[in-house]
């Protein structure tokens, strides 16, 4: 399983998340992936990615992920931080799994508090492109 996650994952930094729905048969939404490298937050295995990067020119918006994990995400590198947040919360409910060898790919569970950091992102991304959310 661990194997056709890294795959996923590599495939979707790849190829930028699009046209992978197309390669999976069954994409598994059961958690969320993080690749520390790039900085993209993804519902599981599926080819749904949003680019963490984004939180810097919007960080007013990120209280609502500062209260859920009772943590501040700081600068200078607000992406970092907030990837160090979700990796590990401060109340310990989960630790980030790593994926692979390299220490690039995460995986954390899916709860109400990581789908609310993919809805602040979601929100975050749209602003800067005016796009509906994935």
């Amino acid at each position: 399983m661990y194997k056709a996650i890294v795959i996923t994952l590599l495939t979707t930094v790849i190829g930028g998340c699009s046209g992978l729905g197309d390669l999976l048969q069954t994409p598994d939404e059961s958690f969320y992936a993080i690749d520390r490298e790039n900085k993209f937050y993804c519902r599981g295995s599926s080819s749904h990615c949003l680019d963490m990067t984004k939180i810097v020119s919007a960080r007013s918006m990120l209280s609502p992920i500062e209260e859920a994990y009772q943590q501040k995400i700081e600068g200078p590198n607000y992406p970092v931080n907030l990837i160090q947040v979700l990796l590990n919360p401060a109340d310990g409910a989960y630790q980030g799994q790593p994926v692979g060898r390299e220490g690039r790919f995460f995986q954390i569970p899916k709860t109400a508090r990581t789908d609310m950091v993919w809805n602040t992102l979601s929100e975050i991304v749209n602003q800067h492109t005016g796009s509906p959310g994935s």
